[in-house]
C-alpha cells in the first residue's frame, strides 16, 4: 500500500503481467489499490492510469482520478460488498422507471411508450422473465422470479463489469436500460435519452433553469466517462 501523502516518484510505466493485462510500476514499485492489491488492467485501461499517475499534483488528488478511483474500487470489493450492489441491482429492477409509462399527457405517453416498450421486451426476452408495467405512480409489483433470475446474471460478472454496471445504473436510473447498453443493444445516446426522457418532456414545456443545465451537464459527464470506462473493460 502507498502510504506516502505526496508524489514521489519519476517515471510510470506499465508492464505485461499476461497475454492483455498489464501491472502499473511507479519507478519499480508495482502500484497496489488502497487495500494492497496489485491492479492488473486491461490496456487501454492501464494505460489511462499510466497517464493520470503521470501527472503532477497530490498523491489524494491522484487516487481520486476517475480512471483510478474506478479500477480501486472495483479491485478492492469484497465479497460482502458484491451482494450489497447485487441488492441494489435487484430492487432497481424491481421498481425499474421503464416499467412506468405515464397515460398522460398524450404526447409524454408516445414519447416513454416508443422508448421503453422496445426496452421491455427485450429485457423480458434475455432474462427469460415477465415485466409488469404501471400507467401512474403506485408501485407495481414484479413477479418474484425476476430477483432471481437477474441477481443469477449478476453472480456471473467479475468485479469490474459488476462495478461498471452498478454505477451506470445509478447514472441511467434503470438497470434494464443500463443493460441494454452494457450488452450494446442501444448506444450510450438513446440510453440518455430513455433516462432523461420525462426531463426533456417538462423542459420542453416549461423550460429549463440554470442550475438545473449545470447539473444535468455535469450527471452527463459523468455518464460519458462510465460510457468510456465500460469500452476499456471489454
Amino acid at each position: 500500500m502507498i502510504i506516502s501523502k505526496n508524489k514521489y516518484w519519476k517515471r510510470v510505466r506499465k508492464e505485461e503481467h499476461s497475454k492483455n493485462l498489464f501491472f502499473i510500476y511507479l519507478d519499480e514499485v508495482c502500484l497496489k489499490s488502497d487495500k494492497g492489491h496489485k491492479l492488473v488492467l486491461s490496456e487501454h485501461l492501464a494505460n489511462e492510469v499510466v497517464r493520470e499517475w503521470s501527472a503532477d499534483g497530490k498523491l489524494s488528488d491522484i487516487k481520486n482520478s476517475l480512471f483510478t478511483k474506478f479500477c480501486f474500487s472495483a479491485i478492492d470489493i469484497t465479497k460482502k460488498e458484491r451482494e450489497a450492489v447485487f441488492d441494489r441491482l435487484v430492487e432497481y429492477g424491481s421498481c425499474d422507471p421503464i416499467c412506468y409509462i405515464a397515460s398522460e399527457p398524450k404526447k409524454l405517453h408516445l414519447k416513454q411508450e416508443n422508448l421503453y416498450i422496445p426496452l421491455i421486451d427485450w429485457a423480458e426476452k434475455f432474462f427469460s422473465i415477465k415485466l409488469n408495467i404501471g400507467t401512474g405512480l403506485l408501485f407495481v409489483e414484479q413477479p418474484s422470479l425476476n430477483a432471481n433470475m437477474i441477481k443469477k446474471y449478476l453472480e456471473e460478472l467479475d468485479n469490474f463489469h459488476l462495478t461498471v454496471l452498478h454505477e451506470l445504473t445509478k447514472s441511467l436510473g434503470s438497470l434494464f436500460t443500463c443493460l441494454a447498453l452494457y450488452k450494446n443493444v442501444i448506444s450510450p445516446e438513446l440510453a440518455w435519452e430513455v433516462a432523461n426522457v420525462e426531463d426533456n418532456f417538462r423542459i420542453e414545456v416549461w423550460g429549463e433553469v440554470e442550475e438545473e443545465k449545470q447539473k444535468k451537464n455535469v450527471d452527463f459527464d459523468h455518464f460519458k466517462d462510465l460510457t468510456k470506462i465500460l469500452q476499456m473493460i471489454f
